[in-house]
């Protein structure tokens, strides 16, 4: 019973390995720079918007739409965090139905962060993540872009979970 369970486990692990570098297989190919390195631009719009540049913090509230390159995300409120005097973003906090589009990966969750320095998305409370019919979802999911990969926390309430469909995996192999 012991070593079925181990196996089990060691399914489940590789599993999630393969649709990890599945989600994020083109992250590194469209990442946060343009040509040159040169950052892409951030398009951030929403029904309000209320800024303290002094300290760096602006609040979105209403229908945000955060574009950049292919990446969309979707939320009730994005709270953004600037350096260099508004010419830098640190991060963006993201809450309310959030949803991240970026290819053909899309996520949902209660709330996501991100990361400018690491090009960590953070995505926590009912998080998902698909890639066509595979799906990963867990509590809390870290997704890092540049790294092409990803970690799972489970809870004592939720465990990760990993969805895959062995057809689709073979489909994406050359």
């Amino acid at each position: 019973m012991n070593i079925k369970r181990r196996l089990s486990r060691l399914r489940c692990l590789a599993g999630l390995l393969m649709l990890c570098s599945l989600l994020i297989q083109d992250a590194g190919a469209e990442d946060a720079s343009g040509p040159e390195g040169k950052s892409l631009p951030m398009t951030i719009t929403s029904d309000r918007m209320e800024g303290d540049f002094k300290s760096g913090a602006i609040v979105f509230l209403g229908g945000v739409k955060v574009i950049r390159g292919d990446m969309v995300m979707h939320a009730d409120q994005a709270d953004v965090q600037t350096a260099n005097s508004g010419q830098d973003i640190e991060r963006v906090l993201a809450a309310g139905h959030v949803r991240v589009i970026s290819g053909s990966r899309s996520s949902m969750s209660d709330r996501a962060e991100y990361i400018e320095a690491q090009d960590l998305l953070i995505l926590t409370g009912n998080a998902r993540v698909s890639d066509g019919n595979n799906t990963l979802s867990g509590p809390l999911i870290r997704v890092y872009l540049k790294e092409d990969r990803a970690e799972v926390e489970g809870s004592t309430a939720e465990r990760p979970k990993f969805l895959f469909h062995p057809d689709t995996l073979r489909k994406t192999k050359p």
